[in-house]
């Protein structure tokens, strides 16, 4: 079964794509609260050395998120 939606780990550098929702409630608190609600556009700035966090920009704010945080979010394709 294909997956029908994308996360953050997908985007590849300097890549772009719309939040639609979040996976997880109590992470989605966490996110909404650091600005990240669904319809914004975030972009990939750059990944750890060993995958496990994400440097992005959402809608002009940089983040840092860590993978369980960045697995949570589903993009458009």
């Amino acid at each position: 079964m294909q997956r029908r939606y994308r996360n953050i780990s997908d985007l590849k550098t300097n890549e772009s794509a719309r939040a639609i929702a979040f996976d997880d409630s109590e992470l989605a608190c966490k996110l909404t609260s650091m600005g990240l609600l669904p319809g914004t556009r975030i972009e990939m700035i750059r990944k750890s050395p060993f995958g496990n966090a994400y440097y992005v920009k959402a809608d002009g704010v940089r983040l840092a998120l860590r993978q369980e945080e960045a697995a949570s979010i589903f993009l458009e394709m």
